[in-house]
């Protein structure tokens, strides 16, 4: 089973590249790459077999809940249950974290990213 676990300095880092780039104040090189890094996991997420507006509305709901602190349950429609809105939600960040290079490499392997 895939563990998308971070710990608490990673989640806080994660949490607040997500509000940053959600404010887009300023446009400096980390700004820039926290950015690039957003995107990059939002390409990669692995939400199933759907269609690509819904793919889109989930993972912007996901954003939304990071950027905002929003709760499932005020994010209206999100086209998935709470329990897999927040496993898709946990992969979000790890992601992230993954693209900002603060996952090793025995993590990544453990979660079947080995070599990206």
């Amino acid at each position: 089973m895939k563990r998308f676990n971070l710990n608490y300095n990673e989640r806080q880092i994660v949490n607040a590249i997500v509000r940053e780039d959600a404010r887009r104040r300023t446009q400096s090189n980390f700004n820039r790459r926290g950015a690039s890094a957003i995107q990059k996991a939002k390409e990669d997420l692995n939400i199933g077999d759907v269609s690509p507006d819904i793919r889109a509305d989930i993972i912007d709901k996901i954003y939304q809940s990071i950027a905002y602190s929003t709760a499932w349950e005020y994010l209206g429609e999100t086209y998935c249950s709470r329990g897999t809105f927040y496993q898709h939600r946990k992969q979000f960040c790890y992601l992230v974290a993954d693209n900002l290079g603060m996952i090793n490499e025995k993590r990544r392997k453990q979660n079947g990213k080995a070599g990206t």
